[in-house]
């Protein structure tokens, strides 16, 4: 009586994200050119694989590799911080008798204020565009004039001096982005993920077809270290997408489809 040969699994990495996605395609990979591409038939599709791993790696790992991304991240803390020091200054100085100076300066901000308030909620660009527009409401002379009465004037600055280099980073990122994306062609992540799902499928049906039909320890072993690695990336993409980081830990149940997709302010 024969045992049935263990077999991969046709799954395709539903519900992970782009990144997690990526390090299970790279783990797979990883298996198969560990166990050899030629004792796994796979002479073709090896390299092809290995190729969309590249190219997908340097969609994903863009934005981590600018070497502005600590610059942008202390600049965007910074403004941040400084526009709630100046919004709750405001907001207290509001709170005095209405007959007292400093009231009358933080009432003619009051348009103004309420106009942004929440405004470090907002996407990185967006918020960059709107400090922009803070800075030339809070320019004209009487606000001008009421900032510094209220002795809020250098925290203004701060803000705005800090948005300039979020702003002058944005630019540099941009360009170099768009330099980097000329260099790959057409190709977007989500494209290249579809193109590696099918890519994946190929080589484990490859893989499987030459352990039913022709196995050895080499092959029976790797098709246990894929099936290891796509048991792993199960229980990862059953985790919601904001827990599922790369995709290196996986701590609940395993779940989820093999449909072919990747999906890839405090009270003021």
């Amino acid at each position: 009586m024969s045992t049935k040969k263990l077999e991969i699994p046709e799954w395709t990495g539903s519900a992970l994200t782009q990144g997690a996605f990526l390090n299970y395609a790279l783990s797979v990979l990883k298996v198969m050119a560990r166990h050899g591409f030629n004792n796994l038939a796979l002479t073709e599709i090896g390299p092809q694989l290995q190729e969309e791993v590249n190219r997908l790696s340097e969609f994903i790992n863009l934005p981590r590799a600018f070497d502005e991304t600590p610059e942008i991240e202390k600049a965007d803390t910074k403004r941040d911080a400084l526009w709630k020091a100046l919004w709750y200054a405001w907001h207290y100085v509001m709170q005095l008798d209405p007959t007292d100076p400093l009231y009358k300066a933080a009432l003619q901000l009051r348009p103004t204020m309420n106009a942004y308030k929440g405004v470090y909620r907002h996407e990185l660009s967006k918020e960059t565009m709107e400090l922009e527009g803070l800075r030339r409401d809070l320019g004209v002379e009487a606000n001008a004039t009421a900032l510094e009465t209220l002795g809020l004037d250098r925290i203004a600055t701060g803000i705005f001096t800090a948005n300039e280099i979020v702003a002058n980073v944005i630019a540099e990122r941009e360009q170099t982005r768009g330099q980097r994306i000329a260099q790959k062609g057409d190709d977007t992540a989500l494209q290249l993920c579809k193109q590696i799902v099918q890519t994946l499928t190929d080589a484990i049906r490859q893989v499987n077809a030459v352990n039913r039909i022709q196995s050895s320890e080499v092959v029976a072993q790797a098709v246990q270290d894929i099936c290891g690695v796509i048991e792993h990336y199960r229980l990862v993409a059953a985790q919601p997408a904001s827990k599922q980081g790369d995709g290196t830990t996986a701590t609940t149940p395993a779940g989820g489809t093999d449909t072919p997709t990747v999906n890839a302010e405090d009270v003021e």
